[in-house]
């Protein structure tokens, strides 16, 4: 099974945290990584999202553009929250039906910490996923992995 973590795009500024949208630099970075994705031949069997807006937002552009050819419903899950700590990630992903390549759209320093868990790195700075980024986590098992791939979606800087 390869997971495949994500930050969300660029989001606006706002009071209400969980609102704020993507600006269009947003939208712009979620549609060049998605269709990298596409061009390099990923595409996911399933997907799920945090439910704050800008995740949703970001999720929902990746699959439009790097799934193309199928329709991939989008799971909404609290569990892709920063509120949720590591124990309930894990009941929640060992949860899931299987999937070949499921997507993950969430938040920092919540993606980040899920990654570098899978893979070993203890240290935080050794690991940072910026906005609109993509981590590649191939795993047996749910609790351990390679990274396979890492990119950065951010056309600009």
């Amino acid at each position: 099974m390869k997971i495949y973590f994500m930050r969300h795009a660029e989001a606006a500024d706002g009071a209400d945290d969980h609102a704020r949208p993507l600006t269009e630099h947003g939208r712009h970075d979620a549609r060049k990584l998605a269709q990298f994705l596409a061009k390099s031949g990923i595409g996911f069997d399933a997907a799920c999202t945090s439910p704050l807006v800008r995740a949703r937002q970001t999720a929902e552009i990746v699959l439009k553009y790097a799934a193309a050819e199928k329709c991939v419903p989008l799971e909404i899950a609290d569990a892709l929250t920063n509120a949720a700590g590591p124990a309930e990630f894990d009941r929640w992903l060992h949860e899931l039906a299987p999937a070949r390549h499921l997507l993950l759209v969430g938040h920092e320093p919540g993606i980040s910490e899920r990654v570098r868990r899978f893979v070993g790195i203890v240290r935080p700075a050794g690991f940072e996923m910026p906005k609109g980024a993509i981590a590649c986590v191939e795993t047996a098992d749910r609790r351990a992995g390679v990274l396979k791939m890492f990119q950065i979606g951010r056309a600009h800087v």
